[in-house]
């Protein structure tokens, strides 16, 4: 019974509330941002990965046009072979590392929600 005398005994600033308010409000407010710049940034990369994929269908789809060749002489040429053999580990690089920064991306994003919530819950006790 102590302790809620002492409470009682508190004096609360004038304005505390409003300002309470308006720091929950400009709180809020930041997350959202947070939230859309991480939605902007997801689709950038995912626009930029489609751009790369078309860019690379459209070059094959050229190349074999401008060709005269069958698909044996081609498969024949051993210097196609390791170009094309290249071109396969460049990519498998690219989704390797994209698919890398994708995770760190998410578990950043996890992690801003986690911290969001906790800072929430604490405002609203």
């Amino acid at each position: 019974m102590k302790t809620e005398d002492q409470f009682d005994k508190i004096e609360i600033p004038a304005g505390l509330e409003a300002r309470l308010d308006q720091l929950i409000d400009r709180l809020e407010e930041k997350e959202k941002q947070a939230k859309n710049k991480i939605r902007q940034i997801r689709w950038g990369i995912s626009g930029m990965a489609a751009s790369v994929a078309l860019l690379l269908s459209i070059g094959i789809i050229l190349n074999s046009n401008d060709t005269q060749r069958t698909v044996q002489e081609e498969i024949s040429l051993p210097e196609q072979e390791s170009a094309c053999m290249e071109a396969q580990k460049a990519l498998a690089l690219v989704s390797l590392k994209f698919n890398k920064g994708m995770d760190q991306l998410t578990l950043a994003v996890n992690e801003i929600e986690k911290s969001n919530n906790t800072i929430y819950k604490t405002f609203k006790r």
